[in-house]
């Protein structure tokens, strides 16, 4: 007798063999639910309308002070993980050079409880020397679990921002950038990406951002995490088991997907994908996307939580260990 639950995440390449269902957890007969990042984390984190569902790090950091009103508990499964600085741009007008000339200057962002804000936000104040509360922050949605972010960070709306799914559409900060209403933005999807390389209006806030993403690599060993899995409690309460088997799986469904893409014939269109994954193997070795709780992921975590906890998004730091279902803590 199998288990029928629900996931929803997307189809990239790190998941797409569980989705597609080539990988199937264990005991669970699972039905997938392929859904854009910002509605698929709004919809788990205020109605829970999956089971398992891949959602927002920070937003999931958040729902931790209240575990009651949030009743899910992550696995250490990270699917989405990137590095930020190619998704800050700069208005090509303004006198920026360095980012802590961002400092008394208006800045544009997803919402502050974004994740990929949380990091870069995090790496520009350490790495670079920006004090986050002397910026002028412009925000286009409100957060997803919502905490109570303290008055010494300056957050105010977009004008025109709008309610429901149209909060999704970039154009609101896009034109900001370009008009220079703001003299830069945090792109966390990267749907402004194309507009600002084909735009004389703005341009990358880093000159050479993979350099820059190396160098961070390089001082750190932080390959930011973005997302985690999260399954409902009264699932796991019921069927313990499921915690174990859903993280197997996910590991299965990653591992086939590296092994395809380590040939230089690849199902993709991009012509030189064997020599990227050449690269990013050389730059960050074999085990750039561990799961589980292991000396690596347990830095990344910890550099995060202290990053949310600065910004305001958590009451206290984590221990990572408190934020995963105990059974997949040794995996």
């Amino acid at each position: 007798m199998t288990l029928d639950l629900s996931l929803s995440s997307y189809v990239g390449d790190i998941v797409r063999p569980l989705m597609t269902g080539e990988v199937a957890p264990e005991g669970i007969d699972l039905t997938t639910i392929v859904e854009y990042p910002p509605k698929r984390h709004r919809r788990f984190f205020r109605h829970q309308e999956f089971d398992i569902c891949e959602v927002s790090l920070a937003s999931y950091l958040s729902s931790r002070d209240d575990p009651e009103a949030n009743p899910f508990t992550a696995i250490p499964v990270f699917p989405e993980k990137k590095f930020r600085h190619a998704f800050l741009f700069k208005n090509a007008a303004a006198d920026i050079s360095d980012p802590a000339d961002l400092a008394g200057r208006k800045v544009g962002i997803q919402s502050w409880e974004t994740t990929a804000n949380v990091w870069i936000r995090g790496i520009l104040q350490e790495h670079y020397g920006l004090d986050l509360e002397t910026v002028q922050w412009y925000r286009r949605k409100e957060d997803d679990v919502g905490a109570d972010i303290p008055d010494r960070f300056d957050i105010s709306s977009i004008e025109g921002e709008q309610a429901g799914d149209a909060v999704e559409d970039p154009r609101d900060i896009r034109e900001a950038l370009f008009d220079g209403d703001i003299v830069a933005a945090m792109d966390p999807a990267g749907e402004m990406f194309n507009a600002v390389v084909e735009s004389e209006a703005a341009e990358l806030f880093f000159d050479d951002p993979i350099a820059e993403e190396k160098r961070y690599y390089e001082r750190t060993g932080i390959h930011p995490p973005m997302h985690v899995v999260a399954i409902r409690d009264e699932i796991l309460d019921t069927h313990p088991w499921v915690a174990v088997n859903v993280f197997d799986a996910f590991v299965e469904a990653r591992d086939r997907c590296f092994e395809r893409n380590r040939s230089p014939t690849a199902n993709t269109s991009l012509t030189w994908s064997h020599l990227y994954f050449a690269d990013q193997r050389e730059t960050l070795g074999p085990h750039a996307w561990e799961y589980g709780l292991t000396d690596r992921t347990r830095r990344e975590l910890e550099t995060f939580t202290r990053y949310a906890h600065d910004q305001g998004l958590i009451e206290r730091r984590y221990d990572p260990a408190e934020l995963f279902v105990e059974s997949t803590l040794d995996l």
